[in-house]
C-alpha cells in the first residue's frame, strides 16, 4: 500500500485495459490534507507505464462494470457504501 503526503492507501483494485491501454485503479484512501484529515474516500484513476495519467479515466460501460466488480471483490468499497449503492439501484433502477 502506498503512503504519500496527500493520503494513505487502504485498499486498491486494478483493471487492465486491452491493447496496452494502461490500467484503471480504484483506491480507498485515508486523507491527510487539512479539512479532510482522517476522512476516507475514493480515487478513480488511469495509470500508464506505472504513472498516474493526469487526464480523466474514460471507460466503456462494460469496463466500468468490471472496474466496480473488481473493487467490490477486493474490499475497496466499505460495506456501508455497497449497501447504500445497492439501495439506490434497487429503488430507482432503470434500464
Amino acid at each position: 500500500m502506498r503512503d504519500t503526503k496527500y493520503a494513505t492507501e487502504l485498499a486498491c483494485s486494478t483493471f487492465d485495459f486491452p491493447n496496452g491501454g494502461g490500467e484503471a485503479r480504484v483506491e480507498r484512501l485515508r486523507f491527510k490534507q487539512p479539512g479532510y484529515v482522517g476522512d476516507e474516500g475514493y480515487r478513480f484513476s488511469w495509470w500508464k507505464d506505472g504513472n498516474m495519467v493526469q487526464r480523466p479515466l474514460d471507460a466503456t460501460e462494460d469496463q466500468m462494470i468490471a472496474i466496480f466488480k473488481g473493487a467490490i471483490e477486493a474490499g475497496v468499497f466499505t460495506g456501508r457504501f455497497v449497501a447504500e449503492l445497492r439501495a439506490m439501484l434497487e429503488s430507482g433502477s432503470r434500464t
